[in-house]
């Protein structure tokens, strides 16, 4: 009989994912080996040049110049020649927080490449010792902030194979990975930036996904949060975020599964989050909707059948998605996308195309005001629209919304908000909107003829008290 191998990887330090700074680097003893596995036989200490001793390197640097980090002592506490590579790896920020470094093989970025590794090939004798000197060589035009690399060691003397009971035995590499901090002189600009969030049908389940950025210029460490997804009035998942570090440069894709949870096709959900870190608080509410792919996913693993085509949704589904989009338009989480002066006709192609492969719904939203030209529009309505929505001038005298996903009820209750919005802010009373839907067989000509005749049409309302 095959034996079939079960690969498993001895991580010592930081290789997959740590919650903060202090354990980013090896220890200078080996990690535990699988059950009914030799020992590791190699093991990696850290001297920094300066300072207290430490799991890492960390050092002040100044751009244009060098500096020494420290050194790197590599032991091999087996009876065989041991060969140990070394190279300089990206740290990353782990999905749900915390300091992490990419293998060796992939290319390096950014502050990864102002490390120096005296050798990066050792040759360390049966129960040798060797020592490898690390520096960094910052360049003139880095700016003022906190950097994170790291250096991966690896051993090269090929796997280690394990034969357990039966037919399964255990392949091992050993790797290490060890962080490099540098700090360079200035003022520093904390910041995070949830920027979206996603919905999906994974193989376990629904997950939700938050995505965060750290474009400021500082290493934030202790950061926690919680977030709330919400279906209507129902609570489908609350809990806390992190603690956990977020590295500098760096995006993150929190998920959370849930699953318990199975959507029809177009249920909406909200979804409320927060990271609160030492200089700010990040907050993100926005909206996402179970679409057709991931209907289509969850069908496969036995969930809900997706509605065909042309079918059109239930009405309960019709009021959550209104009810959802009223909160949207309400000003939760929607970006203006900036004003094209082009004609939108290339752009309702695309989505007339993008909506019929797809049994997406599309609708267009015509907007105008007397006195009021199309670009003030826009600048008016901004804050309401979506990331996925366009926006276009109609003959100077109205704005033209492209909606895609977007059902004639839901673009109904986005039209009312625009509609109001126009009325507050402008304090105008001859506002007028009118929803165009695309079917199955409609064409963006006469999509947009039809939006063109309804320029100052008739759908108008009182103004809001």
């Amino acid at each position: 009989m095959r034996h079939s191998r079960l690969a498993t990887t001895i991580a010592t330090g930081a290789l997959g994912m740590t919650a903060g700074l202090g354990v980013v680097a090896a220890p200078s003893q080996a990690a535990p080996a699988p059950s009914g596995s030799a020992a590791p036989p190699m093991v990696v200490a850290v001297h920094p040049a300066s300072g207290p001793a430490s799991s890492y390197f960390q050092l002040n640097a100044r751009p244009g110049a060098s500096s020494a980090a420290g050194t790197l002592e590599l032991r091999n506490l087996g009876g065989t020649r041991l060969t140990v590579l070394l190279d300089p790896v990206d740290a990353v920020t782990a999905s749900t927080l915390g300091s992490a470094y990419k293998v060796r093989g992939l290319r390096v970025h950014g502050q990864s490449r102002w490390t120096v590794l005296a050798r990066r090939r050792v040759l360390l004798a049966p129960h040798g010792r060797s020592t490898v000197a690390v520096a960094v060589r910052v360049p003139r035009t880095a700016r003022p902030g906190d950097y994170l690399s790291g250096i991966s060691v690896e051993a090269a003397s090929g796997p280690t194979q394990t034969r357990l009971r039966g037919n399964v035995s255990i392949s091992s590499i050993q790797r290490y990975a060890v962080g490099l901090l540098i700090r360079l002189p200035g003022p520093r600009h904390p910041l995070i930036q949830l920027t979206g969030a996603r919905i999906d049908r994974q193989p376990a389940g629904v997950t939700f996904t938050i995505f965060g950025r750290n474009p400021g210029n500082a290493i934030l460490q202790n950061v926690t949060g919680t977030t709330v997804i919400t279906q209507g009035r129902r609570v489908v998942v609350q809990r806390p975020l992190g603690p956990g570090t977020f590295v500098t440069g760096t995006s993150i894709a929190y998920p959370l599964l849930v699953p318990s949870e199975k959507p029809a096709e177009g249920t909406v959900y909200r979804v409320r989050a927060e990271l609160r870190y030492a200089g700010g608080v990040a907050r993100l509410d926005t909206l996402v909707r179970f679409g057709h792919a991931s209907a289509l996913r969850q069908q496969a693993f036995g969930g809900p059948r997706v509605r065909q085509p042309g079918g059109g949704p239930s009405g309960a589904l019709v009021g959550a998605i209104g009810g959802a989009l009223a909160l949207m338009a309400a000003g939760l989480g929607w970006r203006w996308l900036r004003l094209r002066p082009r004609s939108p006709e290339r752009a309702i192609e695309r989505a007339v195309s993008a909506s019929q492969a797809g049994g997406e719904p599309l609708s267009l939203i015509v907007i105008a005001a007397a006195g009021l030209s199309a670009r003030k529009l826009g600048a008016t309505v901004r804050s309401r629209l979506r990331r996925s929505d366009r926006a276009y001038p109609m003959n100077g005298r109205g704005l033209l919304v492209v909606a895609p996903d977007t059902t004639p009820q839901a673009a109904d209750v986005l039209a009312d908000e625009l509609q109001r919005t126009v009325e507050r802010s402008e304090a105008s009373e001859t506002v007028t909107t009118h929803v165009v839907h695309a079917d199955q067989t409609t064409t963006a000509t006469e999509l947009l003829a039809r939006a063109h005749q309804r320029v100052g049409g008739p759908r108008s309302t009182p103004p809001s008290q």
